[in-house]
């Protein structure tokens, strides 16, 4: 999604958004992009909410150090 959506999504300002995960989108021809999948283990760590987690070698830890 973009910076906009995400923002939304996230609950916190675009500028907001930008400052602190600006760094991770990942970049789509003239866009920047992010993950809801990426959106949402950042929420549940936010929360200490429980996650669902897979294999090993399918779980995504690019985010983990994102405060």
């Amino acid at each position: 999604m973009t910076a906009p959506i995400a923002a939304a999504y996230m609950g916190v300002s675009e500028g907001t958004f930008l400052a602190r995960f600006g760094a991770f989108g990942v970049k789509e021809g003239s866009n920047k992009l992010w993950a809801k999948a990426q959106l949402d283990r950042l929420i549940a760590k936010q929360f200490a909410l429980p996650q669902a987690r897979g294999a090993a070698a399918e779980r995504d830890d690019s985010w983990d150090d994102v405060r």
